[in-house]
This record gives structure tokens, C-alpha cells and sequence, in this order.
């Protein structure tokens, strides 16, 4: 009986570890430095560009001189909210020409944290309970408006 239990011990404890382990994501574009090095401010063209990273992750609404390469590391653990452990966003930005003016590179430390207003707007009318939307068009639906008639 006792090697029972120190199995069922030993099973148990090796569940609670393996589901205590972070699952972790990979998300976005997968970054490579040794292609990122071929990118000359001034002389690298957008459809050079293109040929070495690949398309953008995004562009800038307000400017499509300005692409965005986004990768993100996130990490979730049991049946906690995923955590972002790592970030990486290159950003190339061009002139006239389409020539290269920037590269630049943020990171998870260069973000801001914004506070979302969580509260929500009252709407008019009522709010039903569950037995009032279920049962509330029983004896609404007349003989005439049946299919058929």
C-alpha cells in the first residue's frame, strides 16, 4: 500500500511541475542580425529591403514611408494571463527616393504602459433576465404570421 501512495506522490508532484512550466509563443517577425547588417542608411532602396527582411509586419498609417518588423516573446504559465517577456521592433524609414533614412531598434523597456478606461457606457432600455429572453415571444406569434398561412 505504502508504494502505491509514493507512486501516486511521484505522479502527482511530476503533473504539478510540468503544468507549472511557462508555455512560451513566439509571435511576429523572426529576426536575423546578419541581414539586418545589410541595410545601408542611404543606400539600401525599399525593394532591396524587401528582397532582405521581407514584408513589413506593418506600416504607418499616417506614413507608408515607415515600416515596422515586430517580434514578441510571451509567456504563459498554469492558467494565468500571458506575459510579454521580450520585444523587438525594427523600424526602417525612407525618403522621396525610397532610400533608407533610419534603422531603428526598440525594445520592450522603450514601451509605455496605457491605462485602459474599463468602464462601460449605460445604454438605454431594460435589461432581461435569462426567463424573460427565453420565454418572452411566447404568445407574441399569432396564427397569420406563421409560415404557410
Amino acid at each position: 500500500m505504502k508504494l502505491v501512495f509514493k507512486k501516486f506522490i511521484f505522479v502527482a508532484l511530476c503533473f504539478a511541475v510540468i503544468n507549472c512550466s511557462p508555455i512560451i509563443e513566439n509571435r511576429g517577425y523572426v529576426f536575423d542580425d546578419n541581414l539586418i547588417s545589410q541595410i545601408e542608411v542611404g543606400k539600401t532602396n525599399a525593394g532591396q529591403v524587401l528582397n532582405i527582411l521581407g514584408t513589413p509586419s506593418t506600416t504607418s498609417t499616417i506614413d507608408a514611408k515607415i515600416w515596422y518588423y515586430i517580434y514578441s516573446k510571451a509567456e504563459t504559465t498554469a492558467f494565468y494571463q500571458p506575459s510579454v517577456s521580450q520585444r523587438r521592433i525594427i523600424t526602417v524609414g525612407f525618403n522621396d527616393d525610397s532610400r533608407v533614412t533610419y534603422l531603428e531598434e526598440y525594445g520592450l523597456q522603450d514601451g509605455n504602459i496605457i491605462a485602459f478606461n474599463s468602464n462601460s457606457t449605460p445604454t438605454r432600455g431594460r435589461e432581461l433576465t435569462i426567463l424573460q429572453q427565453l420565454f418572452g415571444n411566447l404568445g407574441r406569434l399569432g396564427a397569420g404570421n406563421l409560415p404557410g398561412n
